[in-house]
């Protein structure tokens, strides 16, 4: 293959890996459920795998959205976690991260000034996912282009030699 070939073959790879859409392998989903005093979270990957020994923040919110960290733990074989509600809150932000896979979202629950919970079953709904970061994205990009780029040298490098023979 003639470098002029190679060149342009790399070069049409690279700006169709721009068009392809990324991949989500582990989609990240979580749910949760008030009964009383307490939020139980459920934490789940696409398939309904869980998200077991998970690392997960709580943290309070305010009224002017300002977070407060409240409580650290990790969820249990099945993805659970259960907390406490603080006396007086009624928003707070849950994150549950593995690895690269996360998911955090803003709760809103029914609490009375005294904190005991009023709303008795009301339930969350399944939130999406939080994709690669462009810091992943453009590392992969980047070992693209460095590949290509070494095999174009090393075939320009053949061509050289063999011109000059």
């Amino acid at each position: 293959m003639s470098f002029k070939k190679l060149k342009y073959l790399a070069a049409s790879l690279l700006i169709l890996s721009l068009f392809i859409a990324p991949a989500a392998a582990h989609g990240v989903y979580m749910s949760w459920t008030q009964t009383g005093d307490q939020v139980q979270i459920h934490a789940y990957y696409q398939g309904n795998d869980p998200m077991a020994n998970c690392d997960l923040t709580v943290e309070t919110l305010d009224a002017s959205g300002k977070a407060t960290a409240y409580i650290t733990g990790k969820t249990d074989a099945n993805g659970d976690y259960t907390f406490d509600l603080k006396s007086g809150v009624s928003s707070y932000r849950v994150k549950v991260v593995e690895g690269e896979h996360a998911v955090s979202k803003k709760i809103d629950v029914n609490s009375g000034s005294s904190g005991s919970g009023t709303g008795g079953g009301s339930s969350g709904g399944i939130f999406g996912t939080e994709g690669p970061s462009l810091f992943t994205i453009g590392a992969g990009l980047g070992w693209i282009v460095g590949i290509a780029g070494i095999i174009m040298y090393l075939q320009a490098r053949k061509e050289l030699k063999n011109k000059n023979k």
